[in-house]
């Protein structure tokens, strides 16, 4: 595991097309810096190993051209690649079914060797390193986080959050974090972690801004789903802490050497060196789809053997009355009725066996145990999120699973 020379200067992307820092998420710019990360962040790399597993490729791919889907909010028909193109803004696609490639593609510039960051994706592929520390009895997740976490020991806050809460969104911290309104909570603890250039009252760092902005309770721990990236970088610096190693060093050495990556992975880091765990893993597509693939396959990678505990990731779509009703009190209720939140990791149909991770812009995983299903993606919808991308994404899903019998 190395670092990358830190970005100078104005942090210039692409100079000719004028897009640096400040600009870097203008609708016309993602496709350039979602696969430039580095370019204006901090970055850790995290080494592939030597040889990489290959990628098992279906015989027969999966006849895209057989699949009609419904324009959203209208009643017009779409194919595939037209929803993909101008509705999804896709950048790139691969599914897998019973553990062969049926379908992989390319879009809007992207290459197979480029690599994408996975905003939001992040969050359930890192968590995976809390449920390792579990396993290995490290971590017991019905303790305070406070028990691991010294630096908001002190904070009221936080002393009656447990893991597990951390884990499922529901720490009760008073947080939002709602894009389209500009002065949301959300968009300080951007600055501070390094999205965006600071301005003059930017907290400098992860640490400091949790410890000023995010130190107040709205509710009991437990009661309620808030979604909150700011709580999973605690969740890393939770891993790190009781394995005594940085995040990056974690992954590398637990994860990614072993799920047999053909390519380097990035991390960004925030201006102290925490790494950002909620969102700035940056992979190619195959490595998406080998990491998303635990997920699928119990925690085994593509060659059978165990990577990430099996009973973690069996327990994200566990039904549980206490996630239904404390993901009907928060705000996203309505995009998944019947949905749940748990290990970082969202849950459709906790009966069907459906998860996802979703992350702005596009980026996704959706996962289908009883069909052996995986599908991933990036994507530079101009837009963090908003109903259309997901009508779009959940309608061409199922679509999808219609062609991948169980």
């Amino acid at each position: 595991m190395k670092e990358l020379p830190a970005p100078g200067g104005k942090r210039v992307i692409n100079e000719v097309l004028g897009i640096d820092w400040s600009n870097w998420d203008a609708p016309a710019h993602l496709a350039y810096s979602q696969r430039a990360m580095p370019d204006f962040w901090p970055t850790a790399v995290i080494a592939a190993p030597a040889q990489p597993t290959p990628l098992r490729y279906a015989d027969q791919p999966m006849d895209m051209d057989a699949l009609q889907i419904a324009e959203p909010g209208t009643d017009r028909v779409l194919s595939a690649e037209q929803l993909l193109n101008r509705r999804m803004y896709n950048d790139a696609l691969l599914v897998m079914h019973r553990g062969e490639v049926v379908h992989e593609s390319y879009r809007n510039g992207m290459l197979a060797t480029d690599r994408h960051v996975n905003h939001s994706t992040t969050k359930s592929l890192t968590t995976l390193l809390v449920g390792m520390a579990i396993e290995d009895g490290l971590i017991d997740p019905a303790a305070p986080i406070v028990d691991y976490l010294q630096e908001f020991r002190d904070l009221q806050a936080w002393q009656n959050i447990s893991v597990q809460h951390a884990l499922d969104m529901r720490t009760g911290l008073r947080y939002e974090e709602h894009y389209d309104d500009p002065d949301c909570i959300c968009w300080s603890y951007f600055r501070a972690t390094g999205y965006y250039p600071p301005q003059a009252d930017t907290l400098a760092g992860y640490r400091p801004w949790v410890r000023q902005l995010m130190n107040e309770s709205e509710c009991a721990p437990g009661e309620k789903f808030v979604y909150s990236s700011p709580v999973t970088n605690a969740l890393g610096l939770l891993a790190a802490g009781v394995y005594d190693s940085t995040v990056a060093r974690l992954l590398e050495q637990k994860i990614f050497q072993r799920i047999g990556a053909e390519s380097d992975a990035w991390l960004n880091l925030d201006p102290t060196g925490v790494a950002i765990t909620e969102g700035q893993l940056s992979l190619t597509l195959r490595d998406f789809a080998r990491w998303a693939s635990l997920f699928l396959n119990k925690g085994k990678n593509l060659s059978g053997e165990q990577v990430a505990p099996a009973a973690f990731i069996a327990d994200i779509t566990t039904p549980r009355e206490e996630l239904r009703a404390a993901w009907l009190r928060g705000d996203y209720a309505a995009l998944f009725p019947e949905g749940q939140y748990r290990n970082q990791t969202y849950v459709l149909n906790a009966e069907c066996s459906q998860m996802a991770m979703l992350g702005i812009h596009g980026q996704f995983t959706l996962v289908d145990l009883q069909r052996e299903l995986l599908m991933v993606g990036y994507g530079s919808y101009p837009n963090q999120v908003d109903g259309i991308f997901v009508e779009a994404l959940l309608s061409f899903w199922q679509e999808v699973c219609g062609l991948c019998p169980p």
